[in-house]
């Protein structure tokens, strides 16, 4: 395989690619729009009750990234 071969296949590989991506947003946003989920202000947000709260100790210590609390609630205990 000579040199041209190979970037004409490189090329073409991209091509490919950089199209289905171009595709693929496309019909996200599509379906997006379609469904109603791109309301002007709506913002979803995963709630938890009241009564489970992650205590805060204090500020994270090195490499702790995320404070994960205890995964059973107060109720069902």
């Amino acid at each position: 395989m000579n040199n041209k071969q190979k970037g004409l296949a490189a090329v073409s590989i991209f091509l490919v690619l950089f199209s289905g991506g171009w595709y693929a947003n496309e019909f996200n946003n599509r379906t997006i729009h379609e469904k109603g989920l791109d309301r002007p202000g709506s913002v979803d947000v995963q709630q938890l009750d009241h009564n489970h709260i992650v205590p805060t100790t204090g500020p994270f210590q090195p490499r702790e990234y995320i404070r994960i609390g205890n995964r059973i609630s107060k109720q069902a205990e």
